[in-house]
């Protein structure tokens, strides 16, 4: 069935659910792994790995001025 669809639907949906999914995963995975042994190598890939899949956290850096950003700091805002 994968076959069937076209490749701008399979794209769309790798980078619109599945990539997402992946990332919940890999969270989920890294705070069973630190709760059982503390802060480890693979604990810390794996939340690197979601922050990564996680396009909130991009957004939220972008607005104000975290990593890989462009702005000096907090928005200002009037008002």
């Amino acid at each position: 069935m994968w076959a069937l669809l076209s490749t701008r639907l399979r794209t769309w949906l790798l980078f619109a659910i599945l990539v997402p999914l992946a990332g919940v995963v890999a969270r989920a995975a890294a705070r069973r792994l630190e709760r059982r042994h503390g802060s480890t190598r693979l604990s810390r890939a794996l939340r690197t790995a979601s922050d990564a899949a996680s396009r909130r956290d991009r957004k939220r850096d972008e607005a104000y001025g975290g990593p890989g950003s462009s702005a000096p700091g907090r928005p200002v805002t009037t008002g």
